[in-house]
């Protein structure tokens, strides 16, 4: 499989090929429904088939992966109903985050903000959407570390992982629509967190990821 290239050095076999596997599902460099043929991995890595198959079955335990039986492994396709766990975990995550950053944040965190910001704005007008997506989850992530949560930071991390499959393989056909209302919805939640009204603030996150599912469903 081209484009596969190692995630993190000094690993182990199975370690190796499930960070590169994962990282390429959630990529979409291997697309859902894509076959993952047990010959053609042993050659692409230069393994054996145990650490293939350990790795697949890691995989199949986070939902990437579904192994049939007599048949194959296959890449989990994208469902609405795994759209809307999506969303949903990330609306309660992003809650908490944005409640306790308006707490915690400094004046250096409003310009970090201001300045993703301005390139999300700049990437927008020139049309490069794939800039846009990753700046956007640049942003939200920024948002749960100023929360100084860690664990927070790490659960929405994987979240948006799995978000990003999700609008890496929607963005042609959902952008148009999306982009410019999300990057409104940004404006307006660090103008809420700017003003300190947390209320206001939390209610729009929870708009802001309802549109965001609503929009993915009207698709599907």
């Amino acid at each position: 499989m081209e484009g596969l290239v190692p995630v993190k050095p000094f690993q182990t076999k199975e370690e190796y090929i499930y960070d590169t596997l994962r990282t390429a599902i959630l990529q979409c460099k291997i697309e859902p429904g894509a076959r993952l043929v047990i010959d053609h991995l042993t050659s692409t890595f230069g393994s054996s088939t145990i650490p293939i198959r350990t790795a697949l079955q890691r995989l199949q335990a986070e939902g990437l992966v579904e192994i049939v039986p007599h048949s194959g492994a296959v890449v989990s396709l994208i469902s609405i109903d795994s759209i809307v766990e999506v969303f949903s975990i990330l609306e309660a995550l992003e809650r908490v985050a944005f409640e306790k950053a308006a707490e915690k944040i400094q004046p250096d965190d409003f310009y970090d903000l201001e300045q993703l910001m301005a390139e999300m704005e700049r990437t927008q007008q020139a049309g490069d959407i794939n800039r846009w997506s990753d700046l956007n989850g640049q942003f939200h992530h920024r948002i749960a570390e100023i929360s100084g949560m860690k664990l927070l930071t790490d659960f929405m991390d994987r979240t948006l992982n799995y978000w990003g499959r999700v609008r890496r393989y929607y963005l042609a056909e959902i952008a148009s629509e999306r982009v410019p209302q999300a990057q409104a919805d940004h404006a307006e939640l660090l103008a809420l967190l700017k003003a300190g009204k947390t209320g206001e603030l939390l209610e729009k996150v929870s708009q802001h990821n309802r549109q965001a599912l609503k929009a993915y469903q009207r698709l599907l």
